[in-house]
């Protein structure tokens, strides 16, 4: 792992779920943790031979972040980046070398 790129912060939220009277709603989302994280760039193999996937590709980047966190993160879980909310799509945390987490994100609609 190199830490020298990753150099976007992100923000973790989770949902804002209450309960007032015994009855659950939904709040304002709670800012959980914020990490550095590497946005790996689309190879130009890629970008030349499938552009209609490409910007797709901006609308759901993929985030590598450290692999010990201060929180283990949560699927319902949403990542702030930019000023922009993703929802995320699927982790692949590395268990071998315990290094990385690579999160798939989707932009939340």
């Amino acid at each position: 792992m190199k830490t020298a790129n990753m150099t976007e912060r992100i923000t973790f939220y989770s949902p804002g779920i209450g309960v007032v009277n015994g009855v659950p709603f939904n709040g304002k989302p709670k800012e959980e943790f914020s990490c550095w994280a590497e946005v790996p760039k689309v190879p130009l193999r890629e970008f030349v031979n499938q552009p209609d996937k490409v910007g797709y590709r901006k609308n759901s980047p993929v985030f590598v972040i450290a692999f010990k966190q201060q929180k283990e993160i949560q699927m319902d879980w949403t990542i702030k980046w930019r000023k922009q909310d993703y929802e995320i799509i699927s982790m692949d945390p590395d268990y071998r070398t315990k290094d990385i987490i690579q999160i798939s994100v989707k932009v939340v609609q």
